[in-house]
């Protein structure tokens, strides 16, 4: 095990910093400076804390470091005179952010089969990534949710998960957020001992204790000046202290707080963005690590609710057509209304509930899902791996949507038939199933018309309402309530143009 990890941490340990930044400059979306020309070396077996006050922009400097070009989409502006990466940026983010879909061991082997060039991810791969993180190493061979880990485990296996990428160049936020004191300790030993593997550590830490037991450089954020400031090493804890209390508190919202620019033709794009990291994904067998919460999310939570809401509409709509032909001034038998209504009520009527539905649920639930990855920073962590948003979480989630919209649309019409069959039954008729699925059987070709026209509408809905929920999902969140703005949004919207498609296909049909 000693020897699989020494080609994976140590590489190349020469003089030259793992990364070089010179004249850094940060522009917030409204025009405030978060640095004005800041300059950083980090090289492999150091630790470097970063102090400073609430929303100096300790945290958008990190993205500025790891993900520039995400920064700018959000409306920054990020340059520099130069820039230098030997090595892989990984980020920590707070509490780990591990992917809640996937347990202990799966987290690590999403990072070693992506990692350039790729490891193996056998559970012995695992397990030495686990030991060297001081977690046991049994946990590679059984299922271990990430919900069940205390503070200090979840920080570890995010660590080893950014060692296993091949990332060399490590950032923390806050990571002794919600670790007792031992957990502190613990931590910051680990940390060195993870740079003395060949790693360059960056932790950003409001803890001044925690920053002298693992630092061996501490660079103060000076918001004042929009600078970085190195701090001499017997005096930083000192130093910081007192500048964090002499600090006046940062204006509202002033830490990176601007929302990403969202793009009107996203929606569009999601379904060729997705397809064309298809390849990719089957060979990964990312697939397999997504499409099963979506199976349950999309399909089999809501089964149970659609069986019961269509039967119960079969009933009631066959109920409402026949009270009104058989109590009127010209009243038909039972058996003429109930041949002229057939299944035409299911023809026409499970397009349009089973889409708004879905969207109300299904898509719903996945909106939901993508956001809470942004929200807790598990996105953030994946494309620190280098794994592509479009690939592993986009196309599973497009594609499993797509299949669950069909599936739970013939759900929808297998329970109105049942619905319709029940109601016919208790009329006494015989033939109640022939009467109720002969139109969908056998059609006429008015019949056929219909149900060329409901197989349309239902394609429709499922790549639309699909494309729509995964768009709203995608887009990044900062906030709880942008994520509930998002699932609002996209009912709306798919509900709208669900009635628009029926109002506007129906004259087709029918002349």
């Amino acid at each position: 095990m000693a020897a699989m990890l020494a080609g994976s941490i140590d590489g190349d340990r020469g003089d030259a910093p793992l990364l070089t930044v010179r004249d850094l400059r940060v522009v917030r979306p409204d025009g405030t400076p978060v640095l004005t020309g800041a300059s950083l070396e980090l090289r492999a077996g150091e630790v470097v804390a970063l102090l400073g006050p609430s929303g100096a922009g300790k945290s958008t400097l990190l993205a500025a470091l790891a993900e520039p070009d995400r920064l700018r989409s959000r409306g920054f502006t990020v340059r520099w005179e130069a820039r230098e990466l030997r090595a892989g940026v990984g980020v920590v983010p707070q509490r780990g952010a591990l992917f809640d879909h996937l347990d202990v061991a799966g987290n690590l082997r999403l990072a070693l089969r992506n990692a350039l060039p790729a490891r193996p991810a056998h559970p012995e791969a695992v397990a030495a990534w686990l030991e060297r993180l001081r977690l046991p190493a049994d946990w590679a061979r059984r299922r271990v949710p990430v919900g069940r880990l205390s503070g200090g485990e979840a920080q570890r296996v995010a660590i080893a998960r950014t060692l296993a990428g091949g990332q060399r160049i490590l950032l923390l936020d806050e990571p002794s957020v919600g670790l007792d004191a031992h957990g502190v300790t613990a931590l910051a030993g680990l940390l060195r001992e993870t740079a003395r593997g060949g790693a360059a550590v960056v932790v950003v830490t409001h803890d001044l204790t925690f920053a002298a037991a693992v630092a061996d450089r501490s660079v103060y954020f000076d918001r004042a000046g929009a600078s970085l400031r190195e701090l001499p090493v017997g005096g930083a804890a000192d130093e910081a202290l007192a500048r964090l209390a002499a600090e006046s508190p940062p204006p509202p919202g002033a830490d990176g707080g601007s929302r990403r620019r969202s793009n009107p033709l996203l929606p569009f794009a999601v379904p060729a963005l997705a397809l064309r990291h298809a390849p990719a994904a089957v060979r990964g067998r990312d697939l397999l690590d997504v499409l099963p919460v979506v199976a349950k999310q999309a399909l089999a939570r809501p089964s149970i609710f659609f069986a019961v809401v269509s039967v119960l509409v079969g009933f009631s709509v066959l109920y409402v057509f026949h009270r009104s032909f058989t109590t009127g001034s010209l009243p038909l038998r039972d058996e003429q209304v109930l041949r002229l209504v057939g299944a035409r009520h299911i023809i026409a009527l499970a397009p349009p509930l089973s889409g708004i539905l879905f969207a109300a649920t299904s898509a719903n639930a996945l909106t939901a899902w993508l956001g809470g990855l942004s929200l807790t920073k598990q996105t953030t962590a994946l494309r620190a791996l280098g794994i592509p948003e479009q690939r592993y979480l986009w196309l599973p989630a497009w594609v499993g949507l797509v299949g669950a919209c069909f599936s739970l649309a013939a759900l929808f019409v297998a329970g109105m038939v049942a619905g319709s069959w029940l109601y016919v039954s208790s009329l006494g008729q015989p033939g109640a199933f022939d009467l109720v699925a002969g139109p969908l059987l056998d059609p006429t070709a008015a019949d056929r018309r219909l149900m060329a026209r409901a197989a349309l509408l239902i394609t429709l809905y499922a790549f639309g309402i699909a494309t729509d929920a995964v768009a709203k999902g995608a887009v990044e969140k900062h906030a709880s309530e942008q994520v509930t703005a998002s699932m609002v949004r996209s009912v709306m919207t798919c509900t709208l143009w669900i009635v628009g498609l029926e109002l506007l296909t129906l004259p087709l049909v029918l002349g």
